[in-house]
């Protein structure tokens, strides 16, 4: 047997060699094993000598103490260790495994025990390396013959098959097809291991009859006792008594448990046990429970690996759930609800050698010869699988298992503490019934259980007993039961398990309070120990949620074990606080009845369980959100804040969203947010998570950051909707507390100082909630979540959840002003979520969002919604126009219809006796009102004004008779108000029916006294319904108004459109004519009508492109027409710059300047300098001079997107990311750098740019004054790509969809057509082009593909940013430009992706204000370009390119088809004379010669003349 050595200084010994002696003897037994197969030479001495080294080495490895549940592989566990090395090069022999298994167990012959024995030996040394499943499962005869051998066979082989039977029986399948041979087997060994322990006592009482007088052979047994001698030691007279039945365990002090023990000469023997038994205080240095750190126990080689909880399913006890595995490779044994713990400290300071401490912490592992330790730990080891199957429960009941386990887990009697192990793990596997585990209880078990020695291997074991007890409920109640010193020592040992255990002990630990903080009893006790530190040092000390390194050197199976302690300790603290917040509303709930006078609620007893479902948590944080004052001081919450742990959460939850390859992810991050959720009911932690948070890389984000990225689910792969609606709770308790909460107080004022505000009340906490969720766009996170539908289970609750949050932060003024602009409450998207849910059998969810939308669209409004309204803002409002409008009739008209009525009805002489009262004039009898068909007008109720004096009420949809499909099913009533005499008259009627009924004793029961104080609804009255009608009409207005004229009952109401005496008409012509009368447009919206008109007519012109065929356009440009009127800028895909004539349409210069596709090209006003953009490379943007020679001025290396300053072009700002650079041009420096970590909105496509006036940038959505350098506003962040524009009129921001005035930041527009587009303003400011541009690599071309204008531009009036219209040109776009005169449009058009080799890609230029002629279409056109460049080509005859751009290249023919398309019939080839007629410039004239000078196009000319 090794000596063993100290562990620390023994594991740095073999950590630190090179070189194996073990491997090398290995190597050398199995080549002579090779050369020696065939011959008769005999293997046992082989198989022996191999036995005997993995025996060293296994010793060896054990010393280092190990994890006891570590089932991996040695070598993977410690790659160091000899051990696995070892294994490692018996395994690489094939031919030896399959000899040792095949031939040498089971081909052997029964008289050649010799060999089977040494082969077996061997086997049950590799078992921690060897695929027990494959061999026990696939290895046909093999647990036959190990039965055979465990019942007949002598010993040693009996014992080995033993062994090898519990590993067999660890595989599911094997156990179940040997059910009938355990149930037989497991009898016999039980009786003999009743034997071996007798027989271990006999030699024990032996062995120290023999040490009598001699004393203890060990150093230092002098200070063994307090008087300073070595006590004496005598025979026992009975081993089972050695704590008398009247001894407790009592306290000592500073959490350790002494044992009291009467004098007598009963108990000698156990005073020398006692005196040889090492310490379990928390000595340092000692081994397995030695205090280290907990960072050193987190950071350990020894951790565990990934489990497959899918081979460890077995037939359990009724009702048994089973633990989750956690770190362990072979799965846990599952309880039905079992669990406690606790341990015995003798003392604090060790008086005992090494040798002697060896049996208690570490034990001996002796396979030959075996001991009679090794045996009963064989005979354990096969129980333990069965222990859990129900069919053998009673034979271990009758058979004293109990008394069994209870021995032999006490170190006293064992002195051996691997075999104390081996019993725990047998007791563990019992404690699944629940029958066995209350019998443990109250038999004492659990005491003696607490007496178990650490530090020590066994305490390791304890940890799984007392998980396993956890999860038996009724086991726990019996347990609470228990004195109070037992429970203390109970919570005290799982406690020191957190600290100083394996890893499996502090899972194990963990797992247990997980269960049991339930019992307030165990809360109480956990709490006045200190336990919220320890169980928060247990994750907050891991390496992988450093911020520095995060675990870089920690192997996988090491970062596996820390994710599984984060998983275990989030979810832990989860139930700490449910626990605390379930006690404390339950505290709450009787104040409230004390004081409401509500009937009393009754507390649950400290020894039960409380209901911690997540719907009581709920309610729970609902309750305490609303009635906790503002200054609650919540003791564990108080607490953790103090130790950090809100911004460890966080952090914790940005980081483990990485954790891409760990299954427990989700459970994870939903575990810490529900912590956050649950601690969010008091205001100071959500004024922390207003905070900012480090996190790796030297960033940081705020808080409510990461909580809104976890709701929106962009930091997970797969969004998962438990993670979400966590989220979207911590964010409902932030801000849809009460405004005025309790405590509030207001700020003292002292004698000569300020008044000072208090900034702790509820309403300045929600305040800055507000700002700080709408500041990180919390506004756009929350509407997206409206139109989640995956999952699809849980889309409705999601989408109810985020509505909800949005109508707390909806109390905002600021944020109530922006998304009443929004798209989905200016529209009727709102009403279309509102009508149907997702999912059908998810209506009650559905109910609550219509529920919070209808409060949501109230609290927009200002107006009441009723059921059956139009849910939009205009809706809204109109309808509370409707409802304030008086309205008045003629009461004769209604006289008349009565009139009318009667005579239809046969009734002449009441006709004319209403015809002489009311003074009617004649009337003919068959006079009929006209009527109004309900196929014109879809009523809407909600519209109707209530009469005056009547109230409005919803009658609720049960009484309908008829269920509806809106979810608000129900309908509206008038209830007249009752005057004081009708109430007197109505209510002593039904008590006068009752009582005569019941002969005047009836007293009507509570139920029917509510009736009766209900009040009748009075019959409609003829006015009331006549009103009624009239308002019904009234609500059918385009725009109606609160004051109108008597309405008549015989003619349609309508209210009058707005007009204006001088609004300008819609019509060209007369817009023409009438601006001699009404200068300068013609009347008022002219100018509006004009740009509609021009803007909304687009003409092909002509096409330019790569005579070769091998350049692809990314950007156009058009020069400036001072110096290159005559030229467009295209950049290509090879990274060149191309200068093509607008004139001949041909190549005149091209430019290399990048060696990537160019994005974005920029000329200067004066058409010297130009900017370009690369998609790659260094550098990424340059500044070109074109004086002359083309040549580059400035390098800018970093930055993707470059622009010119508007007002005066010295400067250039270019864009990288979220970070902005200004860059002098004469000095070629950067002058300033613009960029704030905590206002960065992160759009994919960020372009900074100046305003008009230079002395503005807008970037990344947010606005910099640039001489000061500092921002000026944020502007909610609504879509992730575009990061907006400024308008020409310096008054407005253009970002995405969104208008926003710069003047007060509110939100003035939205237009959906905008979404994804960029914009483009022509010159003037008036008109803005829209186009979603077609990039490489673009990460949204799903989305551009799935888009209705994903090949269109669109024109819009930027003025009221009223679209004008939308051309297809069923290409990719790619750019878009504007020349200076706003007379042709240029566009990139590509037909294929960029990275394509047959693209093919043109430049299109357009005439703005012309229409396309009949019969020209772009094929055509393509056809008659390239025809048109062969000519080109040949003739060189520029003064005929306008005619052939148009024009077939044959000439004649193509304008004889010209000829028959045109209405008019003229020819078109007699334009070329005829060119130099009213256009200012040769480009424009060229440009019209291909026009055929039909009469349209002469009309055309006239009126754009006249409007330009």
């Amino acid at each position: 047997m090794a000596a063993f050595g100290w562990t620390r200084s023994l594991h740095h010994k073999m950590g630190s060699r090179n070189t194996s002696p073990s491997v090398e003897a290995v190597v050398t037994i199995l080549q002579q094993w090779e050369r020696d197969m065939g011959s008769a030479v005999d293997p046992v001495p082989t198989i022996n000598s191999l036995a005997e080294i993995v025996e060293r080495e296994t010793e060896e490895y054990l010393g280092q103490d190990p994890d006891p549940f570590d089932d991996r592989h040695p070598g993977r566990a410690d790659p160091d260790s000899g051990f696995g090395l070892v294994l490692k090069t018996l395994f690489k022999d094939n031919d030896f495994m399959n000899t040792l298994v095949n031939n040498y167990i089971l081909t052997q012959e029964r008289d050649n025990i010799e060999l089977v024995t040494a082969a077996c030996r061997l086997l049950i040394d590799i078992l921690p390396g060897l695929e027990t499943s494959v061999v026990f499962q696939e290895t046909d005869g093999i647990v036959e013959r190990l039965f055979r051998w465990t019942k007949l066979e002598h010993e040693p082989l009996s014992s080995y098959a033993t062994g090898l039977l519990a590993a067999a029986m660890e595989t599911q399948d094997v156990a179940t097809n040997y059910r009938e041979d355990n149930s037989e087997l497991v009898p016999q060994m039980l009786a003999k291991l009743k034997c071996l322990r007798q027989q271990m006592e006999r030699e024990r009482c032996h062995k120290a009859e023999e040490e009598v007088g001699v004393g203890l052979d060990r150093p230092f047994a002098c200070f063994s006792s307090p008087d300073g001698t070595s006590s004496p030691v005598t025979t026992p007279t009975k081993v089972e008594s050695q704590i008398p039945s009247g001894t407790k365990p009592t306290d000592t002090g500073a959490g350790d448990v002494g044992l009291t023990v009467a004098n007598g000469p009963g108990n000698t023997e156990e005073a020398a046990i006692r005196t040889a038994l090492p310490p379990s205080g928390r000595t340092e240095g000692c081994s397995n429970g030695t205090p280290k750190s907990t960072e050193n126990l987190s950071t350990g080689k020894r951790q565990l690996a990934p489990d497959d909880d899918s081979s460890s399913k077995r037939t359990r006890t009724e009702g048994s759930v089973p633990p989750t595995a956690g770190m362990f490779t072979s799965p846990l044994k599952v309880p039905s609800r079992a669990g406690s713990s606790m341990s015995l400290s003798l003392h604090d300071c060790s008086n005992s050698s090494w040798k002697e401490q060896v049996p208690y912490l570490i034990g001996r592992h002796q396979m030959f010869p075996l001991d009679l330790v090794m045996k009963q730990r064989l005979i354990l080891q096969y129980l333990t699988p069965l222990g859990e199957y129900q069919e053998l429960l009673a034979t271990f009941f009758e058979l004293g298992a109990m008394d069994l386990v209870t021995y032999y887990m006490d170190l006293r009697n064992t002195r051996d503490v691997r075999l104390t192990f081996d019993a725990l793990k047998w007791l563990a596997a019992l404690l699944c019934h629940k029958k066995f585990a209350a019998e443990f209880v109250s038999q004492g078990g659990l005491q003696k259980l607490l007496q178990v020695h650490r530090p020590s291997m066994a305490a390791t074991g304890v940890s799984m007993c007392l998980y396993y007890l956890a999860y038996n409920e009724d086991a726990m109640e019996r347990v609470c039961l228990l004195p109070h010193n037992v429970l203390s020592d109970l919570v005290d040992y799982t406690l020191w398990l957190l600290e100083c255990s394996h890893e499996s002990g502090r899972c194990h630990a963990t797992m247990f309070f997980t269960v049991t903080f339930g019992f307030r009893t165990i809360l109480e006790l956990f709490d006045r120990q200190d336990g919220l530190r320890k169980l928060y040092n247990l994750m907050s000390t891991l390496q992988i949620l450093r911020t520095d390194d995060q675990g870089e050197n920690m192997t996988d199976d090491d970062i596996y074990a820390s994710r599984q302690t984060t998983k275990h300790v989030c979810t832990a603290l989860r139930r700490y606080f449910e626990a605390h917040l379930a006690i404390r509303v339950d505290a709450m709930k009787r104040a409230l009845s004390r004081t409401g006078g509500g009937s009393p609620v009754t507390p649950v007893p400290p020894y039960k369980a409380g209901a911690l479902t997540r719907e009581a948590m709920m309610g729970n944080m609902e309750m305490v959100v609303e009635h906790a004052p503002v200054r609650w001081h919540w003791e564990p919450a108080q607490e953790f804040f103090h130790l950090g742990g809100v911004n460890l959460l966080l952090q914790m939850i940005a980081l483990s969203s990485e954790w891409r390859n760990y299954g427990g992810r989700s459970d994870t991050i939903r575990a810490g947010l529900d912590i956050l959720a649950i601690l969010t009911v008091t205001p100071k932690a959500q004024l922390l998570l207003c905070e900012p948070v480090t996190l790796p890389e030297s960033s940081a984000t705020i808080g409510i950051n990461i909580i809104l990225g976890m709701a929106e689910g962009e930091h997970l792969t797969t969004p998962d909707a438990e993670v979400q609606k966590a989220a979207l709770q911590v964010i409902i308790n932030c801000v849809c507390g009460p405004t005025n909460r309790l405590g509030g107080g207001v700020g003292r004022v002292g004698s000569g100082t300020p008044r000072r505000r208090n900034l702790r009340s509820g309403e300045d906490v929600l305040t800055k909630m507000w700002h700080c969720v709408r500041a990180n766009n919390g506004i756009k996170v929350l509407l997206n979540l409206f139109t989640v539908k995956s999952p699809i289970t849980d889309a409705d609750e999601i989408r109810a959840m985020a509505c909800r949050a949005l109508c707390g932060l909806a109390r905002c003024d600021t944020v109530k002003q922006i998304i009443s602009k929004l798209q989905l409450f200016s529209s009727g998207e709102m009403q279309r979520l509102m009508k149907e849910p997702t999912l059908q059998e998810k209506r009650q969810e559905h109910l609550k969002f219509v529920k919070y939308a209808a409060e949501l669209l109230e609290r927009i409004s200002g107006k009441p919604v009723l059921s059956g309204y139009e849910a939009t803002l205009a809706g809204l409002n109109r309808a509370d126009i409707v409802a304030q409008t008086r309205i008045a009739y003629n009461s004769k008209e209604l006289m008349q219809l009565i009139h009318n009525h009667l005579l239809q009805n046969g009734m002449m002489e009441t006709a004319a006796s209403l015809q002489r009262e009311a003074g009617l004039g004649r009337v003919s009898p068959h006079h009929e009102p006209i009527r109004h068909s309900a196929a014109h007008h879809t009523p809407i109720p909600m519209a109707a004004a209530p009469p005056q004096g009547h109230k409005l009420v919803r009658v609720p949809a049960g009484n309908m008779g008829a269920s509806t499909s809106s979810p608000l099913s129900g309908h509206l009533k008038f209830v007249p108000p009752m005057s004081g005499a009708s109430r007197t008259n109505r209510t002593p009627h039904f008590v006068r029916q009752k009582s005569q009924t019941a002969g005047g004793n009836f007293m009507p029961s509570p139920v029917m006294r509510k009736q009766m104080m209900k009040t009748s609804p009075a019959p409609p009255s003829l006015d009331n319904i006549v009103k009624k009608y009239l308002a019904e009409q009234h609500s059918h207005c385009r725009n109606p108004v609160s004051t109108c004229p008597p309405f008549s009952l015989i003619q349609p109401h309508h209210c009058p459109e707005p007009k204006y005496r001088r609004q300008a008409p819609n019509n060209v012509a007369a817009r023409l004519v009438r601006r001699a009368a009404f200068p300068i447009y013609g009347g008022l919206d002219g100018s509006s009508y004009d740009r509609q008109f021009i803007y909304s007519r687009f003409r092909p012109v002509r096409m330019l492109r790569d005579p070769e065929g091998d350049s692809s356009f990314t950007c156009c440009a058009f020069m400036p027409s001072s110096f290159y009127h005559k030229y467009v800028a295209l950049g290509t895909y090879s990274g060149e710059l191309k200068m093509y004539s607008l004139i001949s349409g041909t190549e005149e210069g091209t430019y290399v300047c990048h060696n990537c596709a160019i994005t974005h090209c920029e000329p200067s006003r004066d058409g010297s300098l130009m900017l370009t953009s690369g998609s790659y490379g260094r550098p990424l943007s340059a500044l070109w001079s074109m004086n002359g020679v083309f040549t580059r001025k400035m390098s800018i290396a970093e930055d993707n997107h470059v622009e010119f300053s508007k007002l005066v072009q010295d400067r250039v700002i270019g864009t990288k990311n979220e970070i902005a650079h200004i860059y002098d041009i004469q000095t070629g420096q950067k002058t300033l750098t613009l960029v704030d970590p905590d206002l960065t909105n992160r759009y994919n496509k960020n372009k900074a740019t100046f305003n008009a006036t230079d002395d503005m940038v807008l970037s990344d959505g947010v606005l910099w004054d640039v001489r000061s350098a500092k921002p000026i506003h944020k502007f909610d962040k609504f879509n992730g790509n575009i990061s907006g524009v400024f308008h020409p009129n310096g008054l407005e921001i253009v970002i995405n969809s969104e208008i926003w005035d710069m003047r007060s930041f509110h939100l003035l527009h939205t237009v959906p057509s905008l979404d994804q587009c960029q914009v483009v303003f022509n010159n003037n400011g008036t008109v803005m082009y829209g186009a979603m541009f077609h990039e490489e690599e673009d990460e949204l071309e799903d989305d551009w593909l799935k888009n209705t204008y994903g090949s269109s531009f669109r024109t819009f009036d930027a003025t009221d940013y009223s679209p004008i219209a939308t051309i297809d040109v069923k290409r990719n776009i790619f750019d878009l430009d504007t020349d200076a005169s706003d007379h042709y449009l240029a566009l990139i058009e590509n037909q294929g992706n960029m990275d394509s080799l047959s693209v093919e890609s043109v430049c299109r230029l357009y005439e703005v204000g012309r229409l396309r002629v009949d019969g020209e279409d772009d094929e055509d056109e393509e056809q008659e370009e390239d025809e048109e460049e062969e000519e080109l080509d040949d003739d060189d005859d520029d003064d005929e390119l306008s005619q052939e751009e148009m024009e077939d290249g044959d000439g004649e023919d193509n304008m004889e088809d010209e000829e028959n398309l045109d209405e008019e019939g003229e020819e078109g080839g007699d334009d070329d004379d005829d060119d130099d007629d009213g256009d200012e410039d040769e480009f424009d004239i060229d440009l019209e010669d291909s026009d055929d000078d039909d009469d349209l196009s002469d009309i055309d000319d006239d009126m754009l003349f006249a409007l330009s």
